[in-house]
């Protein structure tokens, strides 16, 4: 091996180095951010949700509390602009609507066959449930933010949920999930705005 092959292969391991070092230092974050979010095994909330929609003439605000318990029990009850709520536990969700001429609105069905909702409750439970390891079964996760403050940027892995969702951002401090913002692949926009409350004494 002459001076240059041997010059030139340093460069590329002192490159591979520094590109990798980033990397292993965002892994270290994720994994200390994720073990602080699992030590919470039961979550309460009041949530205000706003729908941006090239469609509409003004968002859609909705709002009323959310409940999560690990590891995949989540719980959501709108109070505004009208009553309704939804539960999944694992795969199955169930939702209840308003009465119509007093008779209440029920229905079960599979998670996956509303890939928007899908996308919002694997994120925001994975990530509730502090499980990087599920969150990554299903997207493409980079860290942002420093000290308590914090970022997740997820992008979609399977091509199915690509074409519906762009991109999420969620935010928060601590072991608090305060925002969860979906970009849907047509520009629609929803932002979730989290309120912790504290948790009932049982």
């Amino acid at each position: 091996m002459n001076h240059r092959d041997a010059r030139r292969r340093f460069l590329i391991t002192l490159a591979a180095l520094v590109c990798a070092a980033p990397a292993r230092a965002n892994d270290d974050e994720l994994t200390r951010l994720f073990a602080e979010l699992g030590t919470r095994r039961e979550r309460h909330a009041r949530f205000v949700e706003r729908k941006h929609s090239a469609l509409l003439k003004a968002p859609i605000e909705s709002s009323g509390t959310m409940v999560f318990r690990s590891p995949d029990i989540l719980e959501r009850r709108t109070v505004e602009p009208q009553r309704e709520s939804v539960r999944i536990e694992g795969s199955v969700v169930t939702y209840e609507g308003p009465p119509v001429r007093g008779r209440t609105q029920k229905q079960t069905f599979a998670l996956t066959e509303a890939p928007l909702l899908a996308a919002l409750v694997e994120s925001l439970r994975a990530t509730l449930a502090g499980n990087l390891a599920e969150l990554r079964r299903h997207y493409d996760v980079t860290k942002t933010g420093a000290g308590q403050a914090w970022g997740l940027t997820l992008i979609p892995r399977e091509r199915a949920l690509r074409d519906t969702v762009d991109r999420m951002e969620l935010r928060g401090a601590g072991s608090d999930v305060n925002e969860v913002e979906i970009v849907e692949a047509s520009g629609d926009l929803t932002l979730l705005r989290i309120f912790p409350l504290p948790t009932p004494a049982k």
